[in-house]
């Protein structure tokens, strides 16, 4: 079996860079395996891994050139298990902006 490096890119807060140090690329690819593991989408709002004794929260998204792009964080053990989409939150958005539509009157 053949290894091909794809193009991620990661940017992480000051917090998750002060734990994770040099260990920032591996919770980057357990981030990338999570996606991959819930096969729900690749675009990910929030959802979270455990490294060490600590949760990260990430999220993803498709940069202009066709790069996935991480954005990691310090997560909440609470939130664990929940996965948000970015068409859920689209989808969600979508749906306050119509219900508050017909209150605006000129």
């Amino acid at each position: 079996m053949h290894r091909a490096s794809l193009p991620i890119l990661m940017t992480a807060t000051p917090a998750a860079r002060a734990l994770l140090g040099a260990n920032l690329p591996k919770v980057a690819v357990l981030a990338m395996q999570a996606i991959l593991r819930h096969r729900r989408g690749i675009e990910v709002a929030h959802q979270q891994v455990r490294y060490g004794k600590h949760h990260f929260a990430f999220s993803s998204r498709i940069g202009r050139d066709g790069d996935l792009i991480l954005d990691l964080d310090v997560g909440d053990p609470a939130l664990e298990k929940r996965i948000v989409l970015e068409t859920e939150l689209r989808n969600a958005e979508r749906r306050t902006a119509q219900r508050e539509e017909p209150r605006r009157r000129w």
